[in-house]
C-alpha cells in the first residue's frame, strides 16, 4: 500500500471518528491501544490508573479530532494528548508540593554510556524499571526524555522549581543506572558463574 493511500485512510477515519462513527472510533482504539498505553504506563504505578488515563485520552480524541489539522504526525497529535491527559492524571494525584529533596542519593559512577545500557533492555525491562522509580522523579524523566520538555516547561507543569526538575531527572537516572548495573552484574554471573 502507497503512502498516499494510507494517508487518504486516515483521513477518511478522522473524519468517520469525527462524525461519532462508533466502528471507526473502534478501529482508532484497537489500532492505537498498546502504543498509547505504554506512554500511560510510564507515568503510573499500577495498570489500572494506565487504563484510567487511557480512556480519558480517548474520550478528549474523540471530542477533539475534528480539530486535528493533518499538519504533522497523526499519531504523534495523539502521543501529545495521552502525554497531557497523564500529566493532568500526576497534577491530580500531587498532595504534597514537592521541594528540594532533603537526602541526596550518593554519585553512582557511569559504568557504561546510558545509551548503551538502555539498548541491551528490552522495552518491557525499561518500563519495569521506570515505574518503579519515586513517582515526581518518575515523572520528571518523562517529560524530560520521552516527551522532550525543558525543565522550564516541567517545572511550569508539575509547579515546581527548575532546579527541582533537574534535581529529580538527575536522581532518576541515577537510580535507574544504579538498577540497570544490578541487572547487568546478575547477567555476568549467570554467564561466568
Amino acid at each position: 500500500m502507497s503512502n498516499s493511500s494510507n494517508h487518504i485512510e486516515e483521513e477518511e477515519i478522522i473524519h468517520r471518528c469525527s462524525v461519532n462513527d462508533g466502528k471507526a472510533q473502534e478501529w482508532l482504539f484497537k489500532t492505537y491501544y498498546s502504543r498509547l498505553m505504554t506512554i500511560c504506563l510510564r507515568y503510573t504505578d499500577n495498570e489500572d490508573d494506565a487504563k484510567d488515563i487511557l480512556n480519558e485520552s480517548f474520550l478528549k480524541i474523540f471530542q477533539n479530532i475534528s480539530k486535528f489539522n493533518h499538519q504533522g504526525s497523526f499519531e504523534g497529535w495523539l502521543k501529545r494528548i495521552v502525554a497531557n491527559s497523564a500529566i493532568d492524571f500526576v497534577r491530580k494525584q500531587q498532595k504534597l508540593k514537592y521541594t528540594q529533596p532533603i537526602q541526596l542519593l550518593p554519585d553512582i559512577p557511569d559504568y557504561t554510556s546510558y545509551q548503551d545500557a538502555i539498548s541491551v533492555l528490552s522495552e518491557k525491562e525499561l518500563l519495569q524499571l521506570i515505574r518503579k522509580l519515586p513517582p515526581m522523579s518518575r515523572n520528571v524523566f518523562n517529560l524530560s526524555v520521552f516527551e522532550n520538555y525543558s525543565h522550564k516547561e516541567i517545572s511550569n507543569l508539575l509547579d515546581i522549581k527548575e532546579g527541582t526538575s533537574m534535581w529529580h531527572l538527575n536522581n532518576a537516572r541515577n537510580i535507574l543506572k544504579k538498577q540497570i548495573e544490578l541487572i547487568s552484574r546478575a547477567e555476568e554471573e549467570v554467564v561466568y558463574g
